[in-house]
């Protein structure tokens, strides 16, 4: 097998067999769990880093498979398929799950049980890896399963708070129904393509274009729940509940790219039918997104929505159409957004710390003076998710929007409108953390924090600022096409200045209402009521998901399930029981143990089967 082979398996391989030893070196000495398993992952990216400049950048395509279960008649691939997609994106994943697992040395010191934290850390890290490497449908699917086994036990960490155990449910529960839409295209895929599409390269054996249109949506189901997008984005606000360090890893690398991924993978099937779906689900998440941020008090879960609109960019700039230029424009708003929703989230992490994990920014202010190398990093972060020029959001998040003028004006008004309030919101939240004086004790003796948590801090402000420089090298690399140069951006039109001008008026519009002593807010909410009630009730999806889906859909389902279990079936399963009882006590009075009894039945029995063998030969049935 050769060395390249050997590597590419071990990127996963590694950090997906050492993660029950990071636990278990916790029980000799907790610390050491947080080092092996920070050194797991930097090696997973070493080498990636390696095999991407040895091979990767030369257009070399690292493959192997295997077929898991010979025994069985039809084929089930398994193995690796590291291309310049999934290349980049498993160098992502290790560098940026690195620094996230790097601050949590330093964020879950004092935690008790940190060594199991560090070995979920470790293989929900190794999972994406092995989710982004995998050479079939099937192979990916295990590791996406185990990416939301990761994060419903991640999300549980602490699961003696109520909050967190049911956020923890609530995300795994959501999840899975995506997860039966990719399995349903899984069956359908193999179906039509009579089993070779099993092997991601293997969907083009699917020529008719219903037929891709079918499987195409079922995979795109599958991505809904995964990366949060309307209607199946309900679980991530929740899913705050857990350590800030988790957060920062299920949005930034993992979790919630994975569905970006997944489309853009299997993008040779997806027809104008159904990247059209993939176009508006993506701009209505955009903008449901946009303006719950607006109303949410809790720092986190203003992030968290933050990453729900993000990644719907993503997903819309797949559904432009654009063939190869749409997945470039996808994959670096993906890459861009890991860097500074990393550092947003680690930027909230370090605040938490040191305000006691208040978490409602109306409790904060002030924070720029008493933690300047941590606001200062997150207002560069802000900047970034805004789309401020030069920075790594202006040139992938408004390249999108540019790009869609000539698919459709009206989709690229609201991408444009949704860009506003990303600004919008994102320096709400900026200015009532960093600005004014302490609203609370613990704002007013916050604290900067320990380097260990700083350094990944200033790393990933780093990449969130330079990251647009490596503009038009990174689309020739994903779309497939050779790099002649690393360096450099697209030249900017006009139509790229009103994406400019609207994130502006974002950020003044942001300073009015909530940067100094305004009255905005409240007149605005009081002269809108009925829509501000809407919008706080996050347009009620979740009230309609349990009360008519959960309590009336599920449980009034699971009630005539289980009236028509008790009554039927056990009805049935009664009557042929009693049937066989009576039976038994009718037959038992015959044995009597009396051998003169037992003769005379045998005589009877012999006597009636003679009749019946003469009324057979009468009618001719037996001659």
């Amino acid at each position: 097998m050769d060395l390249s082979i050997i590597l590419t398996f071990l990127i996963f391989g590694l950090p997906l067999i050492g993660f029950p030893f990071v636990i278990g070196i916790g029980y000799i000495k907790k610390n050491y769990s947080m080092y092996l398993g920070s050194a797991l992952i930097f090696i997973s990216f070493l080498i990636t880093l390696f095999l991407f400049f040895t091979y990767t950048v030369n257009g070399t395509v690292i493959q192997y498979s295997f077929n898991w279960l010979p025994s069985l008649p039809a084929i089930i691939p398994l193995g690796i398929y590291a291309d310049n997609l999934s290349m980049i994106m498993a160098l992502m994943v290790s560098f940026v799950g690195f620094l996230i697992i790097l601050f949590s040395v330093g964020y879950m010191k004092e935690d008790p049980n940190r060594h199991v934290f560090f070995g979920e850390m470790v293989l929900f890290t190794s999972s994406m890896l092995g989710l982004v490497l995998s050479s079939s449908l099937i192979m990916l699917f295990i590791f996406w399963e185990l990416v939301g086994l990761c994060s419903y036990l991640l999300i549980g960490f602490w699961y003696y708070k109520p909050n967190a155990a049911s956020a923890a449910k609530k995300a795994f529960i959501v999840t899975r129904v995506g997860d039966v839409f990719f399995i349903a295209g899984i069956g359908a895929a193999i179906l039509y393509s009579s089993g070779g599409a099993l092997s991601v390269t293997g969907l083009s054996s699917i020529h008719l274009v219903w037929q891709k249109t079918i499987v195409s949506l079922l995979l795109f189901g599958g991505a809904i729940g995964k990366s949060a997008q309307f209607p199946l984005h309900v679980w991530i606000p929740d899913a705050m509940e857990g350590a800030t360090t988790v957060s920062a890893l299920i949005h930034a690398a993992t979790m919630v790219t994975a569905g970006v991924y997944l489309i853009a993978r299997t993008y040779s099937i997806f027809t104008p039918t159904s990247l059209t779906v993939v176009l508006y689900v993506g701009i209505v998440t955009i903008i449901l997104s946009g303006l719950i941020g607006l109303v949410v008090n809790d720092i986190k879960r203003i992030l968290a929505y933050s990453t729900i609109g993000q990644v719907g960019y993503m997903v819309a700039a797949l559904g432009l159409g654009l063939g190869a230029t749409s997945i470039g424009l996808s994959i670096y708003q993906l890459e861009a957004h890991a860097f500074f929703k990393a550092l947003l989230f680690l930027t909230a992490g370090s605040i938490l710390h040191a305000v006691m994990n208040v978490r409602d920014i109306n409790k904060m202010g002030g924070l720029w003076k008493k933690m300047p190398i941590t606001v200062t990093a997150m207002f560069f972060g802000a900047l970034a998710l805004s789309g401020f020029p030069g920075l790594a959001g202006f040139f992938s998040k408004d390249s999108i929007i540019t790009a869609s003028y000539g698919v459709s004006i009206f989709a690229w008004a609201l991408l444009a409108i949704g860009g506003f309030l990303t600004a919008l919101y994102a320096f709400r939240m900026f200015f009532k953390v960093a600005l004014g004086k302490p609203r609370s004790n613990a704002a007013e003796h916050a604290h900067e924090s320990k380097w260990i948590m700083l350094i990944p801090i200033l790393v990933l402000a780093a990449f969130s600022i330079i990251f647009g420089i490596f503009q038009r090298g990174f689309y020739s690399f994903v779309e497939g096409n050779p790099v002649t140069l690393a360096f450099g951006i697209a030249p900017l039109t006009t139509l790229d200045l009103i994406p400019v001008v609207l994130m502006l008026a974002g950020m003044g519009t942001a300073y009015y209402a909530w940067g100094r002593s305004s009255t905005i807010p409240s007149t605005v909410t009081n002269g809108a009521k009925d829509f501000y009630l809407l919008v706080k009730n996050k347009f009620f999806i979740d009230v309609f998901f349990t009360n008519v889906i959960a309590e009336r859909g599920i449980i009034g389902l699971s009630a005539v399930s289980d009236g028509f279990e008790r009554r039927a079936i056990g009805g049935l399963v009664n009557v042929s029981g009693s049937l066989f009882q009576n039976s038994g006590k009718v037959l038992r009075k015959i044995q009597t143990g009396l051998a003169r009894q037992y003769a005379l039945i045998v005589l009877i029995g012999l006597i009636l089967a003679l009749i019946l063998l003469r009324i057979f030969i009468l009618a001719g049935v037996i001659h």
